[in-house]
Protein backbone atom coordinates (compact mmCIF):
# COMPACT_ATOMS: atom_id res chain seq x y z
CA UNK A 1 0.00 0.00 0.00
CA UNK A 2 1.15 3.54 -0.74
CA UNK A 3 0.41 4.45 2.85
CA UNK A 4 3.07 2.09 4.15
CA UNK A 5 5.62 3.27 1.60
CA UNK A 6 5.09 6.85 2.75
CA UNK A 7 5.28 5.77 6.40
CA UNK A 8 8.59 4.04 5.73
CA UNK A 9 10.00 6.97 3.75
CA UNK A 10 9.14 9.40 6.54
CA UNK A 11 10.59 7.37 9.43
CA UNK A 12 13.39 9.28 11.12
CA UNK A 13 16.41 7.56 12.60
CA UNK A 14 17.04 5.31 9.58
CA UNK A 15 19.32 6.49 6.78
CA UNK A 16 18.36 6.12 3.10
CA UNK A 17 21.07 3.49 2.75
CA UNK A 18 19.68 1.49 5.70
CA UNK A 19 16.16 1.76 4.26
CA UNK A 20 17.40 0.43 0.95
CA UNK A 21 19.05 -2.54 2.65
CA UNK A 22 15.85 -3.28 4.57
CA UNK A 23 13.87 -3.26 1.32
CA UNK A 24 16.36 -5.62 -0.30
CA UNK A 25 15.68 -8.03 2.52
CA UNK A 26 11.95 -7.60 3.10
CA UNK A 27 10.67 -6.19 -0.23
CA UNK A 28 7.62 -4.41 1.12
CA UNK A 29 7.30 -1.74 3.87
CA UNK A 30 3.93 -3.22 4.85
CA UNK A 31 5.78 -6.30 6.14
CA UNK A 32 8.02 -4.02 8.21
CA UNK A 33 5.02 -2.09 9.50
CA UNK A 34 3.28 -5.21 10.80
CA UNK A 35 6.45 -6.70 12.31
CA UNK A 36 6.19 -7.07 16.08
CA UNK A 37 8.87 -6.08 18.57
CA UNK A 38 9.66 -9.77 19.08
CA UNK A 39 10.05 -10.35 15.35
CA UNK A 40 12.20 -7.25 14.91
CA UNK A 41 14.50 -8.50 17.67
CA UNK A 42 15.04 -11.72 15.70
CA UNK A 43 16.20 -9.82 12.60
CA UNK A 44 19.50 -8.69 14.17
CA UNK A 45 18.95 -5.07 13.23
CA UNK A 46 20.76 -2.16 14.89
CA UNK A 47 18.89 -1.03 17.99
CA UNK A 48 18.27 2.44 16.54
CA UNK A 49 16.67 0.91 13.45
CA UNK A 50 14.48 -1.45 15.52
CA UNK A 51 13.32 1.44 17.69
CA UNK A 52 12.44 3.53 14.64
CA UNK A 53 10.43 0.67 13.10
CA UNK A 54 8.35 0.38 16.26
CA UNK A 55 6.75 3.73 15.43
CA UNK A 56 3.49 2.49 13.88
CA UNK A 57 1.78 5.87 13.72
CA UNK A 58 0.31 6.36 10.23
CA UNK A 59 -1.11 9.82 10.93
CA UNK A 60 1.68 11.65 9.11
CA UNK A 61 1.53 9.29 6.13
CA UNK A 62 -2.24 9.68 5.90
CA UNK A 63 -1.87 13.48 5.92
CA UNK A 64 0.72 13.32 3.12
CA UNK A 65 -1.46 10.99 1.05
CA UNK A 66 -4.44 13.35 1.40
CA UNK A 67 -2.29 16.32 0.39
CA UNK A 68 -1.02 14.49 -2.70
CA UNK A 69 -4.56 13.64 -3.79
CA UNK A 70 -5.78 17.17 -3.18
CA UNK A 71 -2.88 18.80 -5.06
CA UNK A 72 -2.64 16.23 -7.86
CA UNK A 73 0.83 15.13 -6.81
CA UNK A 74 1.98 11.72 -7.99
CA UNK A 75 3.73 9.21 -5.73
CA UNK A 76 6.44 6.85 -6.98
CA UNK A 77 7.55 4.10 -4.57
CA UNK A 78 10.90 2.45 -5.25
CA UNK A 79 9.13 -0.72 -6.43
CA UNK A 80 6.97 1.10 -9.01
CA UNK A 81 7.74 0.25 -12.65
CA UNK A 82 7.70 3.97 -13.47
CA UNK A 83 10.49 4.71 -10.94
CA UNK A 84 13.62 5.88 -12.83
CA UNK A 85 15.75 2.82 -13.47
CA UNK A 86 19.08 4.66 -13.30
CA UNK A 87 18.18 6.24 -9.98
CA UNK A 88 17.10 2.87 -8.59
CA UNK A 89 20.66 1.67 -9.11
CA UNK A 90 22.25 4.02 -6.56
CA UNK A 91 22.77 2.59 -3.09
CA UNK A 92 20.75 5.26 -1.26
CA UNK A 93 17.93 5.77 -3.76
CA UNK A 94 14.90 7.56 -2.26
CA UNK A 95 12.24 5.16 -0.98
CA UNK A 96 9.54 7.41 -2.41
CA UNK A 97 9.53 10.17 -5.02
CA UNK A 98 6.81 12.80 -5.33
CA UNK A 99 6.17 14.44 -8.68
CA UNK A 100 4.00 17.05 -10.33
CA UNK A 101 3.56 17.06 -14.09
CA UNK A 102 4.24 14.30 -16.61
CA UNK A 103 6.94 11.72 -16.05
CA UNK A 104 9.24 11.19 -19.04
CA UNK A 105 10.23 7.84 -20.46
CA UNK A 106 13.41 7.60 -18.40
CA UNK A 107 15.07 5.12 -20.75
CA UNK A 108 14.14 6.81 -24.03
CA UNK A 109 16.85 9.48 -24.07
CA UNK A 110 20.01 10.56 -22.24
CA UNK A 111 19.35 12.68 -19.16
CA UNK A 112 21.90 15.46 -18.77
CA UNK A 113 22.36 17.19 -15.43
CA UNK A 114 23.10 20.93 -15.72
CA UNK A 115 23.65 22.73 -12.42
CA UNK A 116 25.66 25.70 -11.22
CA UNK A 117 26.00 28.73 -9.03
CA UNK A 118 23.09 30.89 -7.97
CA UNK A 119 25.21 34.04 -8.44
CA UNK A 120 26.33 33.58 -12.02
CA UNK A 121 27.75 36.18 -14.38
CA UNK A 122 25.75 37.29 -17.37
CA UNK A 123 28.02 35.20 -19.58
CA UNK A 124 27.47 32.16 -17.38
CA UNK A 125 23.69 32.52 -17.52
CA UNK A 126 23.75 32.96 -21.29
CA UNK A 127 26.00 29.93 -21.73
CA UNK A 128 23.78 27.71 -19.58
CA UNK A 129 20.71 28.83 -21.52
CA UNK A 130 22.26 28.26 -24.96
CA UNK A 131 24.03 25.00 -24.11
CA UNK A 132 20.90 23.46 -22.59
CA UNK A 133 18.79 24.41 -25.58
CA UNK A 134 21.36 22.76 -27.86
CA UNK A 135 21.50 19.62 -25.71
CA UNK A 136 17.72 19.31 -25.80
CA UNK A 137 17.65 19.84 -29.57
CA UNK A 138 20.18 17.01 -29.95
CA UNK A 139 17.98 14.57 -28.01
CA UNK A 140 19.06 14.99 -24.38
CA UNK A 141 16.69 15.87 -21.55
CA UNK A 142 17.88 18.54 -19.13
CA UNK A 143 17.71 17.69 -15.43
CA UNK A 144 18.45 20.49 -12.99
CA UNK A 145 17.74 21.70 -9.49
CA UNK A 146 15.48 24.66 -10.16
CA UNK A 147 17.61 27.01 -8.08
CA UNK A 148 18.13 30.64 -8.96
CA UNK A 149 20.91 31.29 -11.48
CA UNK A 150 22.40 28.57 -13.68
CA UNK A 151 19.79 25.92 -12.81
CA UNK A 152 16.85 28.06 -13.86
CA UNK A 153 18.51 29.35 -17.02
CA UNK A 154 19.44 25.82 -18.08
CA UNK A 155 15.85 24.67 -17.71
CA UNK A 156 14.54 27.76 -19.51
CA UNK A 157 16.95 27.19 -22.39
CA UNK A 158 15.59 23.69 -23.02
CA UNK A 159 11.97 24.73 -22.55
CA UNK A 160 12.25 27.74 -24.86
CA UNK A 161 13.70 25.39 -27.47
CA UNK A 162 10.47 23.40 -27.18
CA UNK A 163 11.52 20.49 -24.98
CA UNK A 164 10.43 19.19 -21.55
CA UNK A 165 12.73 19.26 -18.53
CA UNK A 166 12.94 17.63 -15.12
CA UNK A 167 13.39 19.81 -12.04
CA UNK A 168 14.60 18.05 -8.88
CA UNK A 169 13.72 20.16 -5.86
CA UNK A 170 15.11 20.39 -2.35
CA UNK A 171 11.58 20.99 -1.02
CA UNK A 172 8.09 19.70 -1.70
CA UNK A 173 6.95 19.89 -5.33
CA UNK A 174 4.15 22.19 -4.18
CA UNK A 175 6.62 24.67 -2.68
CA UNK A 176 8.12 27.41 -4.88
CA UNK A 177 11.75 27.91 -3.93
CA UNK A 178 12.91 30.41 -4.87
CA UNK A 179 9.58 32.23 -4.74
CA UNK A 180 10.45 34.06 -7.94
CA UNK A 181 10.16 30.72 -9.77
CA UNK A 182 6.51 30.09 -8.89
CA UNK A 183 5.19 30.78 -12.41
CA UNK A 184 8.20 29.09 -13.98
CA UNK A 185 7.65 25.87 -12.00
CA UNK A 186 4.01 25.87 -13.07
CA UNK A 187 5.22 26.02 -16.68
CA UNK A 188 7.63 23.14 -16.05
CA UNK A 189 4.77 20.89 -14.90
CA UNK A 190 2.84 21.63 -18.11
CA UNK A 191 5.61 20.16 -20.26
CA UNK A 192 7.83 18.10 -18.00
CA UNK A 193 7.85 17.46 -14.29
CA UNK A 194 9.04 18.52 -10.86
CA UNK A 195 10.45 15.76 -8.71
CA UNK A 196 11.35 15.50 -5.01
CA UNK A 197 11.90 12.98 -2.26
CA UNK A 198 10.37 15.46 0.19
CA UNK A 199 6.67 15.34 0.96
CA UNK A 200 4.25 18.14 0.01
CA UNK A 201 4.75 21.22 2.14
CA UNK A 202 8.38 20.40 3.03
CA UNK A 203 10.49 23.54 3.17
CA UNK A 204 13.84 24.17 1.51
CA UNK A 205 16.12 23.32 4.43
CA UNK A 206 19.85 23.71 3.70
CA UNK A 207 20.64 20.03 4.24
CA UNK A 208 18.04 19.05 1.63
CA UNK A 209 20.18 20.30 -1.23
CA UNK A 210 23.24 18.04 -0.91
CA UNK A 211 20.80 15.10 -0.63
CA UNK A 212 18.90 16.42 -3.65
CA UNK A 213 22.09 16.40 -5.72
CA UNK A 214 22.43 12.61 -5.54
CA UNK A 215 19.06 12.35 -7.30
CA UNK A 216 20.19 14.63 -10.13
CA UNK A 217 23.39 12.63 -10.62
CA UNK A 218 21.52 9.34 -10.25
CA UNK A 219 19.07 10.30 -12.98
Amino acid sequence: MLLHWIWFAEISGITPLQKRKLLERFQDPEELYHASQTLLAQWELPEKVRTALLNKDLTGAERILRACRKKNIGILPLADAAYPGRLRNISDAPVVLYYKGTLPDWEKMPLIGVVGTRKATGYGLQSAYRLSGQIAACGGMIVSGGAEGIDTEAMKGAMDAGFPVVGVLGCGVDVAYPRSNRKFFAAVTENGCLLSEYAPGAGADKWHFPARNRIISGL
